[in-house]
């Protein structure tokens, strides 16, 4: 009896320590997973705040950031405050007024430049191409400096938002971003690209030079980095909309084997407590901000984008009529050299429009899903049977606030009655 004891003491033994051993595996996997995310954070956090402290410095370098701003470090978090600038006003106005002054010399080189099949409606478009250039160059910065305490709203709005989404954070995917920095770096890059593409195909068809690029090429980089940065606010909301919906998707608690979140439609039952609600009040808040975030960018954006919308799409068309009727000459022939040039020109004018309209596309499409979002929610947390009970609660209610209503106003007219009898 002894040595069966003992045998039963024995396995009993071993198998507490199996699952011991089990329980401290499973302990420091979680604890390898959580340092990792921890890392994932941090890196991906200091790689945004570098992008976002260089974009900043050059937007500002050209005139399209006149706040001010510092970097505050706060309980181990590093932030920006924004500030109003005379500084950068100062600095805009000395940029149109140069702009403005540059005609003098850009206005009678277009008149002497002398390049194939130059014609009197050529030279014109051209005179017209530079004046404008430079009037909408003097209406993007003074607009900027019209409207600063508007961009410094609509910074200070988006680090907010930022940091509530933070602590919202384990509540969705993290991969959404380090999508906002690669997206940001190959958007700048492409830019820098074709800028420089574009430079090459100037010396080489037309052996051009500062001067020369003063009167296309400087307000077409301008308005094209506008539009740039437009599309990286834009993709900054529309990434904040993606994962508040990912946010609201992952109250299900119901994952795929592949980590991907499971359609709200495949989900039979979902279980409403007060943690869920509290987290749906937090997100409708984070939800009410991006909009009024939104209203705010596409208000501040409206005016800028609509001149230099009217100079890419001028300036597109004068492009692509100088490639049109070079071809369908039959005597001359259009040489490599400004075909390429010609080409590389309508890229470099479509490429940040192309960019901002498939971005804004794609918010529309991410704040209406999350209307849809929240019904489906809605009908797998509530049966058929306990929504036709509210709705008989809320109707009962109804009557009888009306029944409340009606003999106050039926003891209204009794009253004024016998007032008036008397």
């Amino acid at each position: 009896m002894s040595s069966i004891k003992n045998s039963i003491f024995t396995n009993v033994n071993k198998t507490s320590n199996f699952f011991g051993n089990i329980n401290k595996e499973n302990s420091f996997a979680e604890k390898n997973n959580e340092q990792k995310v921890n890392k994932i954070k941090s890196e991906l956090h200091q790689d945004l705040f570098w992008t976002f402290r260089i974009l900043i410095m050059f937007f500002k370098l050209i005139g399209l950031a006149t706040f001010d701003h510092r970097i505050v470090i706060y309980k181990m978090r590093t932030s920006y405050t924004f500030q109003f600038s005379k500084l950068g006003i100062v600095y805009n106005v000395v940029l149109s007024s140069l702009m403005i002054a540059s005609n003098y010399m850009s206005i009678p080189f277009t008149l002497n430049s002398d390049y194939e099949n130059k014609t009197n409606l050529t030279v014109g478009i051209e005179v017209v191409q530079t004046v404008l250039g430079a009037l909408v160059i003097c209406a993007i910065l003074i607009s900027y400096c019209i409207d600063q305490k508007s961009l410094v709203r609509i910074a200070h709005r988006l680090i907010i938002i930022e940091h509530e989404i933070g602590r919202l954070y384990d509540l969705y995917h993290p991969l959404r971003r380090q999508r906002i920095f690669c997206i940001t770096i190959i958007v700048c890059i492409l830019k820098i690209c074709l800028l420089i593409l574009l430079l090459f195909t100037e010396i080489l068809a037309f052996r051009a030079g500062p001067v020369s690029w003063l009167t296309d090429v400087l307000p077409t980089f301008l308005v094209g980095w506008l539009l740039i940065q437009y599309f990286l606010l834009v993709t900054v909301i529309q990434t904040d909309f993606a994962d508040v919906n990912r946010a609201i998707q992952s109250l299900t608690r119901v994952n795929t084997p592949d980590l991907r979140l499971q359609p709200l439609y495949q989900t039979r039952r979902i279980e409403v407590n007060n943690s869920t609600v509290y987290q749906l009040l937090q997100l409708q808040n984070v939800h009410y901000h991006l909009c009024e975030i939104s209203e705010d960018v596409s208000s501040f954006y409206s005016l800028p984008v609509l001149f230099g919308i009217v100079f890419l799409f001028l300036t597109l068309i004068y492009n692509s009529y100088y490639l049109l009727s070079s071809l369908l000459k039959t005597n001359d022939t259009l040489g490599y050299k400004t075909l390429s040039n010609t080409i590389v020109w309508i890229i470099f004018l479509i490429y940040p429009i192309s960019l901002l309209t498939n971005r804004i596309t794609r918010i529309l499409i991410e704040m209406r899903k999350t209307g849809n979002i929240v019904h489906d929610l809605l009908n797998c947390a509530f049966e058929n049977e306990t929504k036709a009970e509210l709705v008989g609660t809320v109707v009962t209610y109804l009557v009888i606030l009306m029944q409340f209503q009606m003999a106050r106003v039926h003891r209204l007219d009794s009253n004024v009655t016998i007032q008036g009898d008397i």
